[in-house]
């Protein structure tokens, strides 16, 4: 018998899941999504036989009211577990296969699970690894001062979401080296450098628009977003939130104003996620829309 775990594929909260499932040499059949994907993929996933698989897990993605109840009426699910803790998603918590939890990350839910009957991952260097996981996703690293999980979410950015889990099955299952190795700390010195560029670059490309009675800033961005949101808010303490706009992807939202909530806006938008970090997809359709716009006249050839 083997698992299933289907995931987020955006960020290390998202992958970490997929790596504690590894180190327990699990036979894992795993599933990373984007935000965008999910309502589709998981029900196609979810129709599929199912008889191979001794336990179905879904890790730090969202689902709809209607797939739960869908999902509440089949014979499987005794073997299917949600782990999610974003707070546009505390209804679920009502579904007896659903753990959700806002002051933890999805992947420190799971390993608490985890571990309960699985004791080789009661390490403290997993503990350690776990306890980063949470502080990067939850943005604690910044008071705590934890820049071992800020460089994770480097790393990440790096080796790209299966090369990290590639590399950190073979880390966490070697007490005798560091989270972050010597050779990565030199690696990320010089990725720190591409960070601050990427930012001024980014900085001068910033449009500024009214939102909803909020004063928003814009900026068209693939990499590094929560960072950049970070240093994009600090540097404009006078807009209400960043939105960076992923066309290939979604669009990322990120705060540091206690009156402003992400999560609530970013749900009437189709997405959801933390009050100060959320995001939602951008339809297919409007992507065909922006192409458009760019070349008049052009006509969108059907598969």
């Amino acid at each position: 018998m083997k698992d299933m775990i289907i995931t987020h594929a955006k960020d290390v909260d998202g992958v970490s899941p997929v790596i504690l499932l590894k180190l327990l040499k699990r036979d894992v059949d795993f599933h990373l999504l984007e935000i965008e994907e999910v309502e589709e993929k998981v029900s196609l996933l979810l129709k599929e036989d199912l008889d191979n698989y001794e336990h179905i897990y879904v890790t730090d993605l969202s689902l709809s009211e209607e797939l739960y109840e869908w999902i509440e009426k089949q014979s499987w699910k005794e073997k299917f577990c949600v782990f999610d803790h974003h707070i546009s998603q505390q209804y679920a918590s009502k579904y007896p296969f659903v753990t959700l939890d806002i002051n933890e990350c999805a992947t420190s839910l799971f390993y608490h699970y985890l571990k309960t009957n699985n004791e080789q991952l009661n390490t403290s260097k997993i503990n350690d690894y776990v306890e980063c996981v949470k502080n990067l996703d939850l943005w604690h690293w910044v008071t705590k001062k934890d820049f071992t999980a800020k460089r994770l979410g480097d790393l990440f950015e790096i080796y790209g979401n299966l090369g990290y889990i590639d590399h950190f099955v073979k880390n966490l299952n070697d007490e005798g080296v560091p989270i972050i190795t010597n050779t990565e700390e030199e690696i990320l010195e010089i990725e720190e450098s591409r960070i601050k560029r990427y930012f001024e670059r980014k900085n001068e490309q910033l449009l500024t628009f009214t939102y909803q009675n909020y004063k928003v800033g814009v900026v068209f961005a693939e990499n590094y977003r929560s960072e950049l949101g970070m240093l994009l808010q600090n540097a404009h303490p006078e807009l209400d939130f960043i939105a960076m706009i992923n066309v290939g992807g979604g669009v990322s939202l990120r705060t540091q104003k206690d009156n402003v909530d992400l999560a609530e806006l970013a749900t009437t938008l189709g997405g959801g996620g933390h009050k100060k970090a959320s995001g939602f997809g951008i339809p297919d359709e409007k992507r065909v829309e922006i192409i458009k716009q760019i070349f008049k006249g052009a006509e969108e050839e059907k598969k």
